[in-house]
């Protein structure tokens, strides 16, 4: 009996060393593939990525579906034709690294880190992490498992902060140059052509047609009106602007006759925005007291 265990265990024992190799052997091979698809995709190598894929290759990522490059693709056609250009065209890879890398018989992670900056919106996301997960079955990439900090993505790509400030700035300087013709262009190019101007609770809004008009008239009348912004405050579609309006009237204004007298007021306006332009703006002008200014008192 001691004589037949003795045989056993020697001829499992003999066994193991083949065993790891080959598990060792595999892993290595899976990872020096999935090393070359990591680096084929880091270069845009479409031709080494095309040949490493299978026929049912699968590129998974997850996160925000109003970004244009998430997926998952199925199929080099789809994954080729579509999420890359998506993704070139979507961001500009500012730093990267790859920080760590393993592999266990067909499976592959390499984790590391990155930063970029959303084309859209022109905002880097800051460096954050990612990780990716790869099944290799005969020299071949099955799939291809993308997983990275997608709040920083998404959150860079969602951020029209700068793209709506610059939006707004438009109707400032138009209200600082109301005469002038490139001005008028730059705010009819980033209001909607439905936009109005609500200054009351009448339902009498101005058009834009309207509003331009009354532009035109502030030219002739204020010629030196400058209306500057004081402090802009964002959230979500709306932009908030604490403005300052000065000007010294040629004429009567609202009835009044200043005489050379300036006035110097408060303005506050509240602008919606929708698809890249302003669809309206609410807005309040301390009128009263530039009348008061403009009759010295």
């Amino acid at each position: 009996m001691d004589t037949l265990k003795r045989i056993i265990a020697v001829s499992i024992i003999s066994m193991l060393p083949w065993g790891i190799s080959h598990a060792d052997a595999q892993s290595d091979n899976t990872l020096a593939v999935a090393k070359s698809f990591l680096e084929a995709a880091g270069s845009g190598n479409g031709a080494k990525l095309t040949e490493l894929m299978s026929d049912d290759f699968v590129w998974h990522n997850e996160g925000d579906k109003r970004i244009p490059w998430i997926g998952p693709w199925k199929g080099q056609e789809e994954v080729m034709g579509k999420f890359m250009p998506a993704f070139g065209k979507g961001l500009t890879v500012t730093s990267w690294s790859t920080d760590h890398s393993f592999a266990n018989a067909d499976q592959a992670v390499f984790m590391g880190s990155m930063s970029a900056i959303l084309n859209n919106t022109g905002v880097d996301t800051g460096k954050f992490t990612w990780a990716v997960r790869v099944h290799v079955e005969d020299d071949k990439v099955k799939s291809w498992n993308w997983m990275e900090d997608s709040y920083a993505v998404s959150k860079a790509y969602n951020d029209n902060t700068q793209a709506n400030k610059t939006t707004v700035e438009t109707f400032y300087t138009l209200l600082s140059n109301p005469g002038s013709e490139e001005a008028v262009k730059a705010f009819s190019a980033n209001t909607a052509d439905n936009w109005e101007s609500v200054g009351n609770y009448s339902g009498m809004n101005k058009s834009k047609g309207a509003f331009l008009g009354q532009m035109g008239y502030f030219a002739k009348l204020i010629p030196d009106l400058n209306w500057n912004i004081e402090e802009m405050t964002h959230a979500d579609d709306r932009v908030i602007v604490r403005g300052r309006a000065t000007g010294t009237p040629t004429g009567p204004l609202f009835g009044v006759d200043g005489a050379g007298k300036r006035f110097d007021i408060m303005t506050i306006d509240v602008h919606t925005i929708e698809n890249g332009k302003i669809t309206k703006s609410h807005h309040v002008e301390d009128w009263a007291g530039a009348l008061k200014q403009l009759k010295g008192k």
